[in-house]
């Protein structure tokens, strides 16, 4: 009788192993599934692939960014720029109201209003310089937005709806928005309101976008269809 010498990482029984069958992942969905699947794709941007199933990304996407939006970010622009003019009264009201006072009140082209006029002027410095720098800072973070807009639910992504990049956010919020506070009667805002992206002259120049917040976690929604 003859023996069957054992060989390593193998079974010596007789026995045909038996092989696990894959579900096809073009099994159909339910209705109520197929439904969520197309709202998804509507919020964060997806496409659906050709075969059917689950949804695949779009190139480059990210579920941060949803649709552009305009009219959110004017609210949001007010908000943080009163709250750069709100720090900055706190820290000098004392100066800033002696300084505006004698400004209305001292004789026109007089020294004194001269001297309070520059004042005022570095004043005006000091508040673009502060809202660059809360600027970059938020919207270069995690976050990808100011305090507005995280009040009016929108980020600033790049062109595909990912995270910008450093230097597009400094672009942005430097030479990009000082280009479009020069433009003549807002039209460096206003153009976003006429263009698809709603892309404004310094989202133009720095590659970014201001978009709808998408969900950052689905799984709750998914357990709940799919389980």
């Amino acid at each position: 009788m003859t023996t069957q010498k054992p060989v390593f990482g193998k079974k010596t029984s007789g026995a045909a192993s038996r092989r696990t069958t894959r579900p096809a992942q073009s099994q159909a969905l339910s209705a109520k599934a197929e439904a969520f699947l197309q709202r998804e794709r509507e919020t964060t941007g997806e496409r659906a692939p050709s075969g059917g199933g689950l949804p695949l990304p779009s190139t480059g996407s990210s579920t941060a960014g949803g649709k552009p939006v305009w009219g959110r970010r004017v609210i949001a622009r007010i908000v943080d720029e009163l709250l750069v003019w709100g720090l900055l009264f706190l820290m000098f009201h004392d100066d800033i109201g002696r300084q505006l006072s004698v400004y209305i009140e001292a004789p026109m082209d007089s020294a004194q209003e001269n001297a309070a006029g520059v004042a005022l002027f570095g004043y005006a410095l000091l508040w673009g310089c502060l809202e660059s720098a809360y600027n970059i800072a938020m919207e270069a973070s995690r976050l990808q937005a100011t305090l507005g807009k995280m009040l009016v639910g929108a980020v600033v992504t790049d062109r595909d709806g990912g995270k910008p990049g450093l230097g597009g956010v400094i672009m942005r919020n430097t030479l990009g928005r000082f280009i479009a506070n020069m433009v003549p009667f807002c039209a460096g805002y206003v153009m976003g309101l006429f263009r698809k992206d709603r892309r404004c002259i310094h989202d133009m120049m720095s590659g970014t976008m201001v978009r709808q917040r998408a969900p950052a976690a689905l799984s709750a929604g998914y357990g709940e269809v799919f389980a």
